[in-house]
């Protein structure tokens, strides 16, 4: 629609604005956490708007109460199913071929060693490292955000900063 400048307006019920401000004030924390998750940009791109494009229809259902949270919680689960997914293709290809199933298609600025030595961490260890740690979350609100008890919040941190400790030693 037009105004009388000949300016295209912003169309859309307050809900769809209301979620452009979530999208416009989340986005770049979203995409780092995929980034570190994940561990490639461009993948971490395209997770970041499949999981805001997602969430849309449910957020003008009205079902979101706590809306970061709800979407931390699903670029975690869109992660452990790429990872899920990962898995499943290089092991059948490994069956069928010798070459891996997944390679990034160019070195990612990702290539750290502390992301590095993230990658290596198991998902669920690795979310809860990166949730805890990078976003800074308490014990609380990542097992709010994971679905799991706080003691396993405790335990998976201790045992992925033990595995990163290590990881990270034997780099130097």
């Amino acid at each position: 629609m037009a105004n009388e400048t000949g300016h295209r307006e912003a169309v859309g019920t307050p809900t769809d604005h209301a979620f452009r401000d979530l999208f416009e004030q989340h986005h770049a924390r979203l995409h780092r956490l995929a980034c570190l998750l994940i561990g490639d940009a461009h993948v971490a791109d395209e997770m970041t708007a499949e999981v805001f494009a997602r969430v849309l229809p449910v957020w003008r259902a009205g079902r979101v109460d706590d809306p970061l949270a709800y979407l931390r919680r699903a670029i975690v689960n869109e992660a452990r199913s790429r990872h899920r997914r990962r898995r499943s293709e290089r092991r059948a290809t490994e069956r069928w071929s010798a070459r891996p199933a997944y390679e990034p298609a160019s070195p990612s600025p990702l290539d750290r060693p502390v992301v590095a030595a993230l990658r290596r961490l198991p998902p669920r260890q690795r979310a809860v490292v990166v949730l805890r740690f990078h976003d800074d979350l308490s014990e609380a609100e990542v097992a709010r955000t994971l679905g799991m008890s706080v003691g396993s919040v405790k335990s998976q941190a201790s045992r992925g900063l033990a595995t990163l400790r290590t990881i990270l030693q034997e780099e130097r």
